[in-house]
């Protein structure tokens, strides 16, 4: 064999290990499952063992808390702009004290929304499921949450 038709054997050779490397690790990492990454509403069926009129239910809940995520959202974004264009004006401190409490009131409205729908959640689970429920409720935080960011190095 010449040394191109070596080359390739072992270049599709390590390709396929780091393929298979790479695959292993995801379905291992939180919010991964072996059929592709887990979504929340997945995740919740999953640990809840919603039965088929659950996940309709379900569905429904999704739907609403999504269209009320959505508005304030945009709401709370619209906020924060105004708040940081506001760096390029001398604007007074009661301005700038007003902009940042709205944003604190937008932002609790959204604590409350996801609150309600978990709420809602509980509703639609059965009593056998209300166990479950409370596991999954002590793991919210955390699953639903963006990765945690690792702190600047002191030498950054």
């Amino acid at each position: 064999m010449n040394k191109v038709k070596v080359l390739s054997i072992l270049s599709i050779g390590l390709l396929a290990v780091n393929i298979t490397l790479v695959t292993f690790f995801l379905w291992k990492k939180p919010g991964f499952h072996k059929d592709g990454p887990m979504v929340p509403r997945n995740i919740i069926i999953e640990k809840l063992h919603f039965d088929d009129n659950q996940i309709k239910a379900y569905d429904v809940l999704i739907k609403e808390h999504q269209k009320s995520m959505f508005q304030n959202q945009e709401d709370l974004l619209k906020l924060k702009k105004n708040l940081y264009i506001q760096l390029n004006t001398n604007i007074s401190t009661a301005v700038k004290d007003s902009l940042i409490n709205e944003i604190a009131i937008k932002q609790k409205d959204i604590e409350y929304i996801n609150y309600t729908h978990f709420e809602n959640i509980k509703k639609i689970c059965k009593k056998d499921q209300l166990a479950d429920f409370e596991k999954l409720s002590n793991e919210l935080a955390n699953l639903f949450s963006p990765n945690k960011r690792k702190p600047p190095h002191p030498r950054d």
